[in-house]
């Protein structure tokens, strides 16, 4: 089984394998179970956002521990360690919703009315004004939401592995992870806003469920995603991130559990 030491030796890759994020939900061989299981833990109100994240997060240091088995799989018995975890990168997200929603409405509603004013006054200078305005300040909020995502990748990443809300907040590290990293956090966010746009409406096709199913193996490839980010983070040289002692424990621990059902089926 894997120590602290060895859990900090990064693997050796040199760039972002995104279709492999994909294919290793299917790689466990209790994966459906997994899915329907996390599936059903998206209908919880309010608490299924920090599970998500919580279970997420493991999976990510389930990776890095080199733990056996692709990925853990998502167990109701294990639901208030998900919450522990979780629940810094939930209160996050909420602490940043918080600042940017007003932000966001006044500049949006501001405009949307400006433009009808505009549009109104049969002034041709002020409908060329509104033509160009408008896809510029589009074009300047989704580059906006991009460099966000940059900023918050590495801040989600500390709260879930540290269980530490102070601890997230290091910018002397965050600042490191994105000088080190921007492309490829850049281009991995890309790539699961992407593969939203596909698989969710995919699975509206199946009568709603399907999305819930869709987003269960998004949230896995989301944690694998974050593992293959920290560890090419970690082969050019950056700082690991400290993990709780219990969580090493943990991975040692796993050693020891029983190895049921057909070979290779490891129950976590």
């Amino acid at each position: 089984m894997p120590d602290a030491k060895s859990a900090q030796t990064p693997v050796a890759r040199g760039r972002i394998e995104y279709l492999r994020s994909v294919r290793i939900v299917f790689e466990h061989p209790q994966w459906m179970k997994g899915l329907l299981m996390l599936a059903v833990s998206m209908l919880i109100p309010v608490l299924s956002t920090p599970v998500l994240f919580g279970y997420m997060y493991e999976v990510t240091e389930h990776l890095h521990l080199r733990q056996p088995g692709p990925y853990p799989l998502f167990e109701f018995r294990r639901f208030a360690h998900y919450i522990t975890r979780g629940i810094w990168c939930y209160l996050l997200m909420n602490m940043l919703v918080a600042i940017l929603v007003p932000i966001v409405q006044v500049v949006f509603q501001g405009g949307f009315f400006a433009s009808i004013a505009a549009l109104q006054s049969r002034n041709n200078v002020a409908g060329l004004i509104v033509a160009v305005a408008v896809p510029a300040v589009l074009t300047a909020f989704f580059a906006f939401l991009l460099a966000l995502s940059i900023l918050l990748t590495p801040l989600y990443l500390r709260a879930g592995l540290t269980h530490d809300f102070a601890q997230t907040f290091n910018f002397r590290w965050v600042g490191d992870f994105v000088r080190r990293m921007w492309l490829e956090v850049l281009l991995v966010n890309l790539f699961q806003w992407l593969a939203s746009l596909v698989l969710l409406p995919l699975g509206c096709v199946m009568f709603c469920y399907g999305m819930l199913l869709a987003a269960a193996l998004l949230s896995i490839s989301s944690g694998q995603l974050n593992w293959q980010l920290y560890e090419l983070y970690l082969t050019r040289g950056g700082e690991p991130i400290p993990l709780r002692p219990v969580n090493v424990a943990h991975a040692a621990s796993v050693g020891a559990t029983n190895v049921s059902g057909d070979a290779g089926s490891v129950d976590y």
